[in-house]
């Protein structure tokens, strides 16, 4: 393949890219006036095809620039800064995308709060963001091998931090603070809480529940205390072969808290 064609692929990939943005922008990045103006639209669905706009958008245009730059190869200075100023354009108009979808996301959880896939989602967001950025630091300055450890680490990085930061606490406390806010009178946008999906948080979140279960509504409290004794209750038989340190916590701290959780669940 010879650079000019590259060139030319490159520049018409660059239009497509540009051509989306500028025909889809006050779609792209309308927020919540423009889920509020658009009969049938919701914010969750306005949130997820963000997602997974960003999600096809960097998974076709990284290889593709990656395949790109192989073909273009070694080249003399000028044509290289030729295919960078083209690769850049794609990376910027990539960047766009991402401001989008992050933007979603943001009114997303302004009206709704918290969950755990939201926040899985909004961590995948800025991780897909940080390989955009980890592109145009390497492969555009003719050094492949960093992003491509790069990109490893950081996606092994991702996974650790989520895990210390525990998307399923965190969910049940930011639910746990809006119900707060709106019983507190303070003017919130969400104020149906959804005790159910409280309840169906894994085991992490266990600890938050049962220290502030009080908080809930009558009604609440007993169906957020029935899931959490049929899950972790004293009369649950459970398999060494199947234990965590998660699980076993959240064991504990409905043992200790049994005769209080089956008096709300009416046992």
């Amino acid at each position: 393949f010879r650079t000019g064609e590259v060139s030319v692929a490159l520049g018409l990939v660059d239009l497509l890219f540009l051509a989306f943005v500028v025909v889809q922008f006050r779609y792209l990045f309308g927020g919540a006036e423009m889920v509020e103006v658009t009969p049938g639209l919701t914010y969750a669905a306005y949130a997820r095809e963000g997602f997974f706009q960003l999600v096809v958008a960097t998974a076709l245009g990284l290889p593709w620039l990656l395949a790109a730059d192989t073909l273009v190869g070694e080249q003399e200075k000028s044509t290289r800064w030729g295919f960078r100023a083209l690769a850049g354009v794609q990376l910027v108009l990539l960047l766009a995308i991402v401001g989008s979808a992050i933007q979603r996301m943001r009114a997303y959880l302004e009206v709704y709060g918290v969950s755990e896939d939201r926040f899985v989602a909004t961590a995948i967001l800025l991780w897909l963001a940080l390989l955009v950025f980890l592109f145009g630091a390497t492969v555009l300055r003719g050094r492949r091998a960093p992003f491509a450890s790069g990109a490893l680490v950081s996606g092994f990085a991702l996974v650790a931090i989520l895990h210390l930061l525990n998307p399923a606490a965190f969910a049940a406390r930011s639910q746990l603070d809006r119900a707060a806010t709106t019983v507190q009178g303070r003017p919130g946008v969400a104020t149906q809480l959804d005790s159910r999906y409280l309840a169906s948080l894994g085991s992490d979140a266990v600890p938050i529940l049962v220290e502030r279960i009080e908080e809930l509504p009558e009604a609440d409290r007993g169906v957020v205390a029935e899931r959490l004794l049929s899950r972790w209750g004293p009369d649950l038989r459970w398999d060494w072969r199947t234990w965590n340190l998660a699980d076993w916590r959240a064991r504990q701290v409905v043992e200790e808290n049994a005769h209080r959780l089956g008096a709300m669940a009416g046992r």
